[in-house]
């Protein structure tokens, strides 16, 4: 996957999280926004050589 792909994937998790907080509040959107934050670092760190 090139650069701007990883960044796009990265940028629509990112808004998800923000859609989760809106839709569910921040209590409800705490577990499944941590898990959208590990994927994203898990998406970092296997395409770091690709974002550098």
């Amino acid at each position: 996957m090139d650069k701007a792909k990883v960044k796009m994937v990265i940028r629509f998790l990112k808004r998800l999280q923000a859609e989760k907080i809106c839709v569910l509040g921040e209590e409800e959107a705490r577990e499944d926004n941590k898990r959208i934050q590990k994927m994203i670092k898990d998406i970092e760190h296997f395409y770091e050589a690709e974002l550098e």
